[in-house]
Parts: C-alpha cells; sequence; structure tokens
C-alpha cells in the first residue's frame, strides 16, 4: 500500500528502496516484484531492499469495476460475463496461461502447458455459452424422472424388440461419451465455455447409456445384441484426432440422425418409461446437434475450404464402412415390430413401411442440418447418402 503510490512517482527502471525489520519482508517483497513485473536487487549496504520499477505494460492492470448489468428475473447467466478482459478470446491461445481463467492476469513463468487445441476456430461455436446455460437447467435423474413403476409385462417379442434397441441405443451413447471425453483434456481453458459444454454433453451420454440400460434390464428382458456393423461404426467415431471432423461426425451426421430414431421410438413405444426415456434423452440430443451445427458453421465461416476437409473426412469414413451395406437387420426388425405393434403377418408390412419413412425422414433432415452449417445442396446430398447405415 505504501509501494504503490511511491512508485507513481518514479520512471521504468529507476530504483527504489524499502526499508523494513521484520524477515518476511524480504521473502515476500521478493515475490511481489516478481508479480508485478519488478527487477529484484537484493539488499543494499545500508539494509534496505532494493529494485527496479518494471514495464507494468507487461501484465497490466486487472480489471475492476466491471459489473455484470442484471436481468429482470434476477438470474446471472453465463454469457453475461463477456466484460471486460473475459471478453477477449484470442484466436490463438498461450499454452503459458495455464488453468488460469481468461481475464485474470498471469505471473511470469508460468511453465508451458501442453494442450494441444490452441485455436479458437477449431473449437468455438458463438451460442456455446447458451447451450451450456441449457444443459445445466435441463440435467434430469434416470432413477427418479423416469415411471419405473408404470412397467407392466409386454408380449414377448415386443419386450425382446425394446430390449434390442435399448442395446443399440445404450453402444451408441458410449461412443457419444467417449469421443468428447478424449478432447476435452486438449482444448485449451482460454475456451472455457466449449469445456463446460462438452462436460454436460458427457453428463448427458452417461445419464442416457445408465437409462436406456436400466430399460433393458426393467421388464423382464434384458440386454441383447450388438452387430459387427454398429462397432465398426462406433471405432471410426473414436478414431478421430480431430476435434472438428469427430464433432461434425457425431453430432450433425450422427447424433442428428438419433434424434429421428428416438423420436420414432417414442412416438410407438408401448409404455410410458420408454416414451419418457426416448423423450427426455432427444431432448438433450438436440442440444449436442446444435452445437455441432454452431461448431461447423464457426468452422466453415474461418474458411471455406474447411468444407472439402469435411467432406473428405466422410469420404474416408465411408470407405471404411464400405463392407456395411445397411442397417442392422436386429434393428430394422425391432423398429417394425414396434411400429407394427404386434408381431403379427398382417400387421407387419405397415411396421416394415412406418421404417422405409423413418430412413428417408433420416436422410432429409440430415441434408437440411448440413446446409445448416454451411454445404451447398449438393454437398450435403451427398455427404448424407454416404452417412453410415448404423446411423451414428
Amino acid at each position: 500500500m505504501l509501494l504503490r503510490p511511491a512508485l507513481e512517482t518514479i520512471g521504468q527502471g529507476e530504483p527504489i528502496g524499502v526499508r523494513a525489520t521484520h524477515p518476511s519482508v524480504e521473502h515476500d517483497l521478493r515475490a511481489w516484484c516478481r508479480v508485478m513485473g519488478h527487477r529484484w536487487l537484493g539488499l543494499s549496504p545500508s539494509g534496505a531492499y532494493l529494485f527496479e520499477k518494471g514495464p507494468h505494460a507487461e501484465l497490466g492492470g486487472a480489471d475492476w469495476g466491471v459489473r455484470i448489468p442484471p436481468r429482470k428475473d434476477g438470474d446471472l447467466e453465463t454469457r453475461d460475463w463477456m466484460l471486460g478482459r473475459v471478453a477477449d478470446i484470442p484466436a490463438t491461445a498461450d499454452t503459458t496461461a495455464g488453468f488460469a481463467p481468461r481475464g485474470a492476469v498471469i505471473e511470469p513463468g508460468v511453465p508451458p502447458f501442453h494442450f494441444t487445441i490452441n485455436e479458437r476456430d477449431a473449437v468455438w461455436a458463438a451460442e456455446v455459452a447458451d447451450l451450456y446455460e441449457q444443459a445445466t437447467a435441463s440435467q434430469w435423474d434416470a432413477s427418479k424422472d423416469i415411471p419405473w413403476s408404470a412397467l407392466t409385462p409386454l408380449p414377448d417379442a415386443i419386450e425382446r424388440a425394446i430390449c434390442q434397441l435399448m442395446t443399440f441405443l445404450a453402444e451408441n451413447e458410449y461412443s457419444a461419451l467417449y469421443v468428447p471425453a478424449k478432447f476435452v483434456p486438449q482444448i485449451n481453458p482460454r475456451f472455457a465455455e466449449v469445456v463446460m459444454f462438452l462436460s454436460t454433453q458427457m453428463m448427458d451420454e452417461a445419464r442416457h447409456i445408465e437409462a436406456f440400460t436400466k430399460r433393458a434390464l426393467a421388464n423382464g428382458g434384458g440386454l441383447q445384441y450388438s452387430a459387427l456393423s454398429t462397432q465398426l461404426s462406433l471405432k471410426s467415431l473414436f478414431d478421430q484426432h480431430d476435434f472438428t471432423t469427430a464433432s461434425f461426425l457425431l453430432s450433425v451426421m450422427g447424433e442428428g440422425t438419433f434424434l429421428d430414431l428416438l423420436k420414432f421410438i417414442e412416438a410407438h413405444a408401448p409404455d410410458p418409461a420408454t416414451a419418457e426415456i426416448c423423450r427426455r434423452a432427444r431432448i438433450d440430443e438436440s442440444r449436442h446437434v446444435r452445437f455441432g451445427i454452431a461448431h461447423v458453421k464457426w468452422y466453415l465461416t474461418a474458411a471455406q475450404e474447411n468444407a472439402e476437409k469435411l467432406m473428405a473426412a466422410v469420404r474416408q469414413r465411408a470407405e471404411y464402412m464400405r463392407s456395411v451395406t445397411e442397417v442392422s437387420p436386429r434393428i430394422v426388425e425391432a423398429l417394425a415390430l414396434l411400429a407394427a405393434g404386434a408381431l403379427e403377418a398382417d400387421r407387419l408390412p405397415a411396421g416394415f413401411e412406418k421404417v422405409r419413412v423413418l430412413l428417408h425422414e433420416m436422410n432429409d433432415h440430415r441434408v437440411k442440418r448440413l446446409v445448416a452449417c454451411g454445404f451447398s445442396g449438393e454437398q450435403a446430398a451427398e455427404m448424407s447418402q454416404m452417412h453410415t447405415p448404423n446411423f451414428m
């Protein structure tokens, strides 16, 4: 407190001395000089602690006087913190900022943190703070918020179809959990909103895995079969090493298609628990899809040639999946049986027709999402046709 006004009277590089009797002052003052960017000189012959005034511009002053404008409802949302230094989102993040919050003044000498994703355009989305806010407000409990007590015995064929679909949904959600999880430690904390949103996405997927698995086990059935085609598809997602490519393939292409699948199962669910699980999961997945679209839109706006990079990734994945030409028969049959409502010869054709309509809608909706990202109609149609038959 005494030094601050004294320093204001001298210029950069000029010495200043401090006389003190307490033995802790030397340690404290040396550390303070390091934080403030002054050069420590040591003890003078007269017994004063000396240092030279450093260039304050190296650190700059911390924000002060920042006040988030109040909302009428009294809430304080994440996007509201975009004030002062916090609002400065660097195009390329400093790896020596460590885990300091964006906007904090950082003492020099911080060791480099080996984050590998340091470019804003590689992860950012304009509405990511809003999506995080929605995610935190929409968390639900798979133990208490599903009407488990309303489950009653179903015909074996219908229950088996539900269990097969729950198995399929759960294994795909494992992929949707692990893919963002592998990127979170790579993202520089300067882009904290993205990390925070991905954390909610991981929590969503964990809850979906829980709910789908519980439903398979809760009504006299059990987990059913995992197809080779499904595991091939999911491995092709997990093996992606670029965040944008992984987010595009997972959220825009895959989870977007799952919105239609979940809506279909919800509409034809034979019990309220299955319908409620799919309804709640669909709401969660729609946020993940919105983030994927927003990020890809940002990415394509940053450099239009990036469109060809993502198209190349779709082609490469299609080549990897070339041995798979159709959806697993177990899944198609389970969906058709669910839509038919009974394992009866005269009702099954209508069930299969509804599945055919579903696949057509999935394609149409993929094209619309891709156009929303910034792809041309021709590009969108080409990529949609190449999308894995596994849906995800």
